[in-house]
């Protein structure tokens, strides 16, 4: 006896609040995340939500997970507008073990308010963890991620901003948004990338910040000019890179920044 299959109804009541041109935007940035296959077409994606709705910060990216859905570190990172201090702080620090709104997220997959998870913090460091937050501007926000299971692997998007958001207006859009950004982010990641343990730790914000140029097919030269410093220098960096991840080239160092998740810092201060 054949079943048909069962469908999720059409959600009129998150499209009802929207202004005519919010529905126009809205149609938009469908158009291009259902045909988005790179990072860069993800981060398109991402700015556009963020400039039609009014967020400040985008960001979104694939998490690696373990056994019984825990934690095993960020892959593909796309970040469209997060500072890059907090970025570099964030991954450098471990923050993922104490934000209140991702170690939820890794729970139990879905779309949270951040304010609203706020409320029930439990820790001192998760307080310390949303003041300092707050100093780079990340006051609000909503964060949706789902999981592939088959793959061992988790997505998520975030919008961030600087005042409170109406979260039952915006909450049910980025949750139908999600499972988009979910599919493209999935399409956008690397299919092989080496299983490795590199001393990523050990890098500095200078070299995670020259790394990430050459993830983007940048040379010495343009990487020296971008950040204002000779191409000596910028070859003194990439040899201490592939030191640290004892690779032995720049392909091998790109696709361990890519399977770990580097943050994408283009011009993070630092001394050299």
């Amino acid at each position: 006896m054949a079943h048909a299959l069962t469908q999720q109804a059409f959600p009129h009541a998150t499209f009802d609040a929207l202004s005519k041109s919010e529905c126009r935007n809205f149609m938009e940035i469908l158009h291009y995340v259902m045909q988005a296959e790179t990072p860069d077409h993800v981060r398109d994606v991402l700015v556009r939500f963020q400039n039609y709705f009014s967020f400040t910060k985008a960001l979104g990216g694939l998490v690696r997970l373990g056994p019984g859905q825990t934690f095993a570190g960020f892959g593909n990172v796309v970040n469209a507008s997060y500072p890059d201090e907090w970025l570099y702080m964030y991954w450098k620090n471990g923050f993922a073990d104490v934000d209140p709104v991702f170690k939820s997220a890794l729970k139990s997959p879905g779309t949270r308010h951040w304010q609203e998870t706020y409320q029930n913090m439990s820790s001192e460091k998760e307080r310390e963890f949303i003041a300092t937050a707050h100093q780079f501007g990340l006051r609000d926000g909503i964060t949706t991620g789902s999981v592939d299971e088959a793959c061992g692997v988790a997505t998520f998007c975030s919008f961030a901003s600087e005042e409170s958001l109406d979260a039952k207006r915006l909450v049910p859009l980025v949750e139908y948004l999600g499972y988009y950004i979910h599919m493209a982010l999935l399409k956008a990641t690397p299919k092989a990338a080496p299983q490795t343990e590199r001393c990523v730790k050990e890098l500095s914000s200078r070299e995670v910040t020259i790394l990430n140029w050459m993830k983007n097919g940048k040379t010495n030269w343009e990487i020296g000019k971008i950040l204002g410093v000779s191409e000596r220098t910028v070859r003194f960096h990439i040899e201490s890179i592939f030191s640290k991840l004892q690779v032995t080239s720049r392909s091998q160092a790109v696709a361990t920044a890519i399977e770990h998740g580097l943050p994408a810092l283009h011009g993070l201060p630092s001394a050299m």
